[in-house]
């Protein structure tokens, strides 16, 4: 079987407190019979390294005077190493159709599209040709320099 070609890559760094949107267009050079969009970051949750006082008294006071909330050290521990993320996600289209949103909580992900079947949150495509529409979809950036990939390959 015919391996699978990289059509398109990139790389960003996203800083810190980031919200939108990142669309990337790709002219399919031909009709394609498989497609694979496959996305990576990293720096989704805080490390131990993270957790610097100044950081926690950063969270605490937001937690105190957006939500009311008095957290004791364990608390904010399990929150920050926990419970807040960076949440980015990815959106594709074909010639202005939609065809998938992977919206899961993983780091690493892949959406991939044949005539036949496609990965869950994604749709079947019967002629993969024209042009395709990814968007990265940022929710939130914990951190600074957090690095994403994104890669496109077809057969």
């Amino acid at each position: 079987m015919e391996k699978m070609r990289e059509l398109y890559h990139t790389e960003g760094t996203l800083q810190k407190d980031f919200v939108g949107q990142i669309s990337y267009t790709v002219c399919l050079p031909e009709t394609f019979c498989e497609l694979d969009i496959a996305f990576t970051f990293d720096k989704q949750h805080f490390s131990a390294e993270d957790l610097t006082n100044q950081r926690k008294t950063e969270v605490r006071d937001i937690c105190r005077s957006k939500y009311g909330l008095e957290l004791n050290d364990e608390q904010l521990y399990r929150l920050m190493t926990g419970e807040m993320k960076t949440e980015i996600h990815t959106l594709a289209t074909l010639n202005d159709t939609f065809i998938g949103c992977v919206h899961r909580q993983l780091t690493s992900r892949h959406m991939h599209f044949t005539a036949r079947e496609a990965t869950e949150g994604c749709l079947p495509v019967e002629r993969i040709e024209g042009v395709l529409r990814i968007t990265i979809l940022v929710f939130n950036v914990l951190l600074d320099n957090t690095h994403y990939h994104l890669c496109v390959t077809a057969r």
